[in-house]
């Protein structure tokens, strides 16, 4: 009908486009292949940043940047408090049942905020800071770096505690290149899929599937 705005693209269908994008992207005897080295910056809703990240090949070196606050630029700090990763189990839930990954580092995420699905027979892991989780607390790039250490802790536990489970359903509140690592740190062969939420006008609403 003239006069109505088209509704936005959904989330699945930009998935769709970013993974044709980097297949191009990453092909063989693409630019980026005869280059060998891709510096990303990333602006996008977090389930997609982590979807860009599990397409992006692991063959070639990255670097991933993070536009800060202050300064409003893109250059990693020299200074300020190392950054520590605490990755903990808040409840072991029945074996069969989901399995709930929060990430609480850009803000805390309750449990009790989480969805209906996710319930008390559900198993609940954590990323979180060693300090009140905020949006600012990524300065440096060793503190990036340090984040792969965290993620295969706790897919170390979680497969240690159900196995190599077809999905975890991940609640994430995180900067943009953690969001990035994260997605591309998994590993198809040896970890679980990702089922990704967001949080939308209060609630988390699943957005889309990484498997």
């Amino acid at each position: 009908m003239a006069g109505l705005a088209e509704a936005p693209p959904s989330i699945p269908f930009i998935a769709g486009q970013i993974s044709q994008r980097i297949a191009q992207l990453v092909a063989t005897g693409s630019d980026l292949q005869r280059i060998g080295h891709l510096s990303v910056f990333g602006i996008a809703p977090i389930p997609l940043l982590i979807h860009l990240g599990h397409c992006l090949t692991s063959k070639v070196p990255m670097d991933f940047y993070q536009r800060h606050r202050d300064t409003e630029n893109w250059t990693w700090k020299s200074d300020g408090p190392e950054v520590e990763y605490r990755v903990q189990r808040l409840h072991l839930g029945a074996k069969g049942r989901r399995v709930a990954l929060l990430l609480s580092l850009s803000g805390a995420i309750k449990v009790t905020d989480l969805p209906t699905e996710i319930d008390s027979a559900s198993s609940v892991y954590e990323i979180t800071l060693d300090r009140t989780p905020g949006p600012t607390f990524l300065r440096r790039k060793v503190d990036l770096d340090a984040f792969r250490t965290a993620f295969q802790e706790v897919m170390g536990a979680i497969i240690a505690d159900h196995g190599l489970i077809e999905f975890v359903d991940v609640f994430p509140a995180v900067p943009a290149p953690i969001a990035i690592l994260f997605g591309r740190e998994r590993l198809p062969k040896a970890h679980p899929g990702f089922r990704i939420y967001d949080r939308q006008k209060g609630n988390y609403v699943y957005q889309l599937e990484i498997k």
